[in-house]
């Protein structure tokens, strides 16, 4: 998946009318797994060359300081 397709899947839910504002977003590592609460999404990596175009976002569970 990529970020165009997120947007397009949560734009597909908005246009059929269900309010973004009140589903919250989780993850599974698969069908089998226990789900997760996401509670941010941050940059991921650059690429390597310039290190100016971002190649991935993260999702994060747990976004305390350590």
């Amino acid at each position: 998946m990529n970020a165009q397709d997120l947007l397009n899947k949560l734009v597909d839910l908005k246009i059929e009318g269900h309010d973004l504002e009140k589903i919250a977003v989780s993850y599974r590592h698969d069908y089998d797994s226990d789900v997760v609460g996401v509670v941010d999404l941050e940059e991921g990596l650059y690429d390597e060359e310039t290190n100016l175009r971002l190649e991935t976002i993260v999702l994060i569970t747990d976004n305390t300081e350590k």
